[in-house]
């Protein structure tokens, strides 16, 4: 090798060992080695949601190879519960050495706005317009409900459709809650109005009454079917292993209706439950809870009434409001339109009594199965045996809640059906053009 290379490889190990040494110089230096040394675990400056623990990250602080981290004294101004900029200082006391980390308490987080009510919601045409409400809150300036805008601009009271309501918050940092409010402005059923033309068609009233089926074979209602099939009313379903549960209240005193909602829910069973206009409006919680679990609720009248003594030219406005006060109420209670279908008050019906049913867009339900449930001491046993008797291909059971021994036979019941093959349903569910014939 000539000098001149020799000179070049000396050169280039030199560089490298002074690089080393530097190195290994400046590790040891900051191992705190030969100096003690402290430093910040983690960023300089930190931010920490207003209102949230602050987790602190901490220091580290090594002299001679060993730990003395738990040595550090900790000083600190910090707030979370304000906003602002606060000092953290580390000191490693036994040295006089100390770090400052910056801790930044923001608020980013936008407030909340709850609405009270339903929304969707469901209003009627030319009505007022009454706002359900709303709270509105932030982790950092508490209430502001107050504070909240709210743009109707959009509603219009006086046409049908759909609208929105938007309700806006600022918190005193600057973040922004946005929420809307749909509003169906929907036709008032209360102005329903029949043109009476209707003397043609016989109002003599008749109570419903049936057959009761023998060796579980289909029945026959006091009316001919051909007349039930021209006026959408029902007295079966299909023939097919289809049983309709059919529950009818209208206050009673004792009830057991939500001990049968509850048995139906707990087998995953839905039945149709024929509600007068009072007991829908007193009862809104138990109703929407109802709906909840896929039981339909019927129009089963306002007052109770036998409809044949409504169905005459000079009563006919209030037999349309004993099925529309009750339509309207629904809807104001759950938000939803009510199913068209209907019951008439103990079965009292007559041939015009069903075209104005029909005329006002219902159908009307009676029933192939019941028995006398309203005496107050027929025991579950004696429920079970009738409603086990003569259960037949799509029959529509009519129970009536106020009956103890329903409430006791309806699990056996519904247990017993289901082995047999059997499934329940709602009588909405009825195809239109079925009807025994």
């Amino acid at each position: 090798m000539s000098r001149r290379c020799k000179i070049v490889v000396y050169g280039i190990i030199a560089a490298v060992c002074v690089g080393l040494a530097a190195a290994l110089i400046k590790l040891l230096f900051f191992s705190g080695l030969f100096i003690p040394q402290i430093k910040l675990n983690d960023s300089q400056t930190l931010q920490v949601e207003v209102n949230t623990d602050f987790q602190d990250p901490g220091a580290t602080a090594r002299f001679r190879f060993h730990d003395y981290s738990d040595n550090i004294v900790v000083e600190s101004s910090l707030d979370t519960a304000k906003l602002g900029t606060y000092k953290i200082r580390y000191t490693f006391e036994t040295y006089d050495k100390s770090v400052v980390r910056t801790v930044e308490v923001v608020d980013t987080t936008a407030p909340t706005i709850k609405l009270n009510g339903q929304n969707p919601m469901r209003v009627f045409e030319k009505e007022s317009f009454k706002d359900p409400g709303f709270q509105a809150s932030d982790q950092y300036d508490g209430d502001l409900t107050k504070q909240v805008k709210v743009d109707a601009s959009a509603l219009d009271m006086n046409k049908q459709g759909t609208y929105e309501i938007t309700y806006t918050v600022n918190d005193t940092s600057g973040n922004t809650a946005t929420i809307k409010r749909s509003v169906e402005v929907c036709k008032d059923p209360t102005d329903e109005k029949l043109y009476y033309n209707h003397d043609q068609f016989d109002n003599k009233a008749e109570e419903w009454w049936f057959h009761k089926s023998e060796n579980n074979n289909r029945t026959t209602g006091c009316r001919e079917e051909s007349l039930l099939a021209k006026y959408d009313a029902y007295m079966m379903g299909p023939d097919d292993k289809t049983i309709y549960l059919t529950f009818d209240e209208g206050g009673n005193d004792i009830t057991y209706i939500k001990e049968i909602a509850g048995v139906l829910n707990d087998n995953d069973v839905q039945a149709t439950f024929f509600l007068t206009r009072n007991y829908i409006k007193d009862n809104p919680e138990f109703i929407n809870d109802l709906v909840a679990h896929g039981h339909v609720i019927g129009n089963h009248s306002w007052h109770h009434y036998d409809m044949p003594t409504l169905a005459n030219e000079k009563d006919i406005d209030r037999f349309v409001s004993e099925i529309t006060e009750c339509e309207k109420t629904y809807m104001q209670v759950t938000g939803q339109p009510m199913k068209k279908v209907f019951r008439f008050p103990k079965g009292g019906m007559s041939e015009r009594s069903l075209k104005l049913v029909q005329d006002l867009g219902y159908s009307n339900y009676f029933w192939s199965h019941a028995y006398y449930d309203y005496a107050e001491d027929v025991s579950g046993e004696q429920a079970l045996n009738t409603l086990l008797k003569h259960y037949h291909n799509g029959a529509i059971y009519l129970l009536h809640p106020s009956n103890k021994g329903n409430y006791l036979a309806m699990d056996p019941f519904i247990k017993a059906m289901k082995q047999k093959g059997y499934r329940f349903a709602t009588v909405d569910k009825i195809p239109k053009e079925t009807s025994e014939k």
